[in-house]
């Protein structure tokens, strides 16, 4: 039953949520009145901006696809509310590697939730199970990559000196909870 409900919760949390990300120019933070006791969250964070609207580390500067992640580790923090489900979507502009998937696990408050693989030019969703969250909230997603690279591994006349995993354009976050009201 649990189940149903979170799948259920998400549901109506991405259908009653969904906007035109690309043409959201500044960061967005919404909570969804419903008449049920059901609270819908929704935060968008855009990383073409100078600033995306949420903490990082890891990134290098903004550029007008997004940001490449920089190094073997990157880390977004992000906040929810306390006790709710939630969904994290990251678009993934472009990755490092021509030949073969980026691979990289995510933590969220330092417990793994998530190992995943793409090509780029996608969406990824990542699930938070509410005992991952902070009690506040919180999420400190970070994103540990396994095949990080230098760009010059596969062009050699590229001298960009970073170690690069994936380019993220945009974060949105998706959840749902009980009103205590």
């Amino acid at each position: 039953m649990k189940r149903v409900m979170y799948v259920f919760g998400m549901t109506l949390a991405l259908c009653c949520c969904s906007t035109k990300e690309e043409k959201t120019p500044d960061p967005v933070s919404t909570e969804v009145k419903s008449e049920s006791n059901v609270k819908h969250l929704y935060s968008y964070y855009d990383f073409c901006q100078e600033d995306p609207g949420c903490e990082f580390w890891g990134f290098s500067g903004n550029e007008d696809f997004g940001r490449w992640s920089n190094g073997d580790t990157a880390t977004i923090e992000l906040m929810a509310a306390p006790k709710a489900e939630v969904t994290v979507k990251l678009d993934v502009d472009r990755v490092i590697c021509p030949d073969e998937p980026l691979r990289f696990n995510v933590e969220v408050n330092g417990e793994r939730v998530s190992n995943i693989s793409t090509n780029g030019n996608s969406s990824v969703f990542v699930n938070v199970p509410k005992e991952n969250l902070g009690a506040d909230g919180s999420i400190r997603m970070m994103f540990i990559f396994e095949n990080a690279a230098k760009p010059s591994k596969y062009n050699p006349e590229n001298h960009d000196g970073r170690k690069l995993g994936f380019a993220i354009k945009n974060v949105t976050v998706y959840g749902y909870c009980l009103n205590k009201d």
